[in-house]
């Protein structure tokens, strides 16, 4: 016979849950249940309004959970980071929970890049059962961010996309809001410096600043970006006519844009994006309205657990061991 799997040491998490059916809530109340049948401690938190995420967030780290799970979209993935981050500010530390993650949203681009499985009972064994990967923070004016911030084109048509629409159509929903936009395709103007250098000065169509790979349901504008590098990935594409965007929107898409006679890619520490007017920029789903965005790295890495290296990664040899974080 085999020799027996050794059992789980029982780790205390905590899940905050932004949850929109019925069916998911019940998937998910399947998998706490077995979690608890298997000894875990288990405290799950469901969000009403803005902020809850983060709130409950930092409340399970001072609680002292070694896991945290985001059960949302980026949107709520983006805030629990913040409230981790704002735990191990408060105690003057380095140390976090491992941060778990279940794709609820609409185009779950960072649970995507990991490789997490849609399925809520799936992706709940794989936040306490999976590898842990370190994964850079980003900041975009103090507020954390893992994953991609747009500016100009993608954003707007990120941020006009409605909540009927995204509940229709998913994903589908920012390519028809991006095809309103596309008849416009009006260009922002804006200046990108970054440690005194300046890197752009004038007209463009979109930016992003990333940690990871994907945005906007799996567009890869930071196409080169790696999780734990310590860099954050500026990609700018100036402005061009309609028939030139067409052409380059396949490789916007696939990622392979870098090297285009219009597109401006650099790896850099930090970055400043100064706009002649206000600009809505997105980071991690969310909108933020300003004509100054301060990009940089954060002094601290956390855990995420995904079933394998993630998109984005050195692969096996950048992982921490996810025993040896117990």
């Amino acid at each position: 016979m085999p020799p027996a799997r050794p059992e789980r040491p029982a780790l205390h998490l905590e899940l905050v849950i932004n949850a929109s059916t019925p069916a998911t809530v019940e998937a998910l109340r399947r998998g706490i249940g077995k979690l608890r049948e298997a000894g875990h401690t288990v405290h799950p938190h469901l969000t009403f309004e803005g902020g809850d995420a983060r709130r409950f967030a930092r409340e399970a780290a001072e609680r002292g959970a070694e896991l945290v799970v985001a059960a949302g979209g980026d949107g709520t993935i983006n805030e629990v980071v913040n409230g981790l981050n704002d735990a191990a500010e408060a105690r003057g530390d380095d140390e976090m929970p491992r941060l778990g993650v279940i794709p609820l949203g609409t185009a779950n681009d960072f649970a995507g890049g990991l490789r997490v499985p849609k399925d809520p009972e799936e992706a709940l064994e794989v936040a306490v059962s999976g590898t842990g990967y370190p994964v850079d923070l980003a900041a975009l004016n103090g507020r954390c961010f893992l994953n991609v911030s747009t500016g100009g084109f993608g954003a707007e048509a990120t941020e006009e996309a409605s909540d009927e629409l995204k509940r229709m159509l998913g994903p589908i929903a920012y390519v028809i809001t991006g095809m309103r936009k596309f008849v416009a395709l009006t260009p922002c103007r804006a200046r990108f410096t970054s440690g005194g250098e300046v890197l752009h000065d004038g007209d463009f169509l979109i930016f992003a600043v990333g940690n990871a790979r994907r945005t906007g349901g799996g567009v890869r504008l930071t196409s080169e970006a790696d999780l734990s590098d310590g860099l954050l990935d500026l990609c700018v594409v100036e402005s061009m006519t309609h028939m030139e965007f067409v052409r380059i929107a396949p490789q916007l898409r696939s990622g392979t844009h870098v090297e285009h006679p219009k597109v401006i890619y650099r790896q850099v520490r930090s970055v400043s994006v100064e706009a002649e007017a206000e600009l809505s920029v997105n980071v991690d789903g969310e909108p933020v309205t300003a004509r100054r965005f301060e990009y940089r790295m954060v002094p601290r890495q956390i855990t995420v657990m995904a079933p394998g290296p993630p998109d984005g990664s050195e692969g096996d040899a950048s992982h921490t061991d996810t025993e040896a974080q117990r």
